[in-house]
């Protein structure tokens, strides 16, 4: 039996006001524009994912229904503190604890954690140019598409082709 593609989606909150309690911060209206745009991109490149997982911090939720309002959809979605200032070993294990029926996974989170997990999960078989736009920076809005052909318990560093890095703004 041939183990599914797995799809990882990767993408950092969209602009959060400044002030306030960290994880209280909400989107700005820039933020909120960017994220409807995200979830038009995903739309139109990844489509319908079976599981988000997102930190619990109000920006990052805010950043998936603004999302969904551009055309994003998911099957199932949870938000879970452990996203929320995630080290790169605790995010690397989420991954491999996600669950098997889950082929297309977007874990939604912050900086410095989404671009760690990107560059370390990216093989160097990733082509030249989306890996040169992942050095350019992960500014906020950030989505990096990353596929294995293996289980999420197999995944780890350099198991993963980076297919595509995109910063939609709206």
């Amino acid at each position: 039996m041939t183990t599914p593609t797995r799809t990882l989606v990767l993408m950092r909150h969209s602009e959060a006001a400044t002030g306030g309690p960290d994880h209280e911060r909400p989107l700005t209206e820039e933020g909120l524009a960017h994220s409807r745009a995200a979830g038009e991109w995903l739309a139109q490149q990844v489509g319908e994912i079976d599981l988000v997982v997102l930190s619990d911090a109000v920006r990052t939720r805010q950043t998936w229904e603004a999302a969904v309002e551009g055309g994003a959809s998911a099957r199932e979605v949870r938000a879970t503190e452990t996203i929320y200032e995630a080290s790169l070993d605790h995010l690397l294990a989420e991954v491999t604890h996600l669950p098997d029926e889950a082929t297309t996974v977007l874990i939604l989170g912050h900086a410095p954690g989404m671009p760690m997990l990107a560059s370390t999960l990216a093989s160097s078989d990733s082509p030249v140019e989306v890996a040169e736009a992942l050095d350019q920076g992960f500014p906020t809005s950030t989505i990096c598409v990353l596929e294995a052909d293996r289980e999420w318990l197999e995944v780890g560093a350099a198991t993963a082709d980076l297919v595509a890095v995109a910063v939609p703004r709206g």
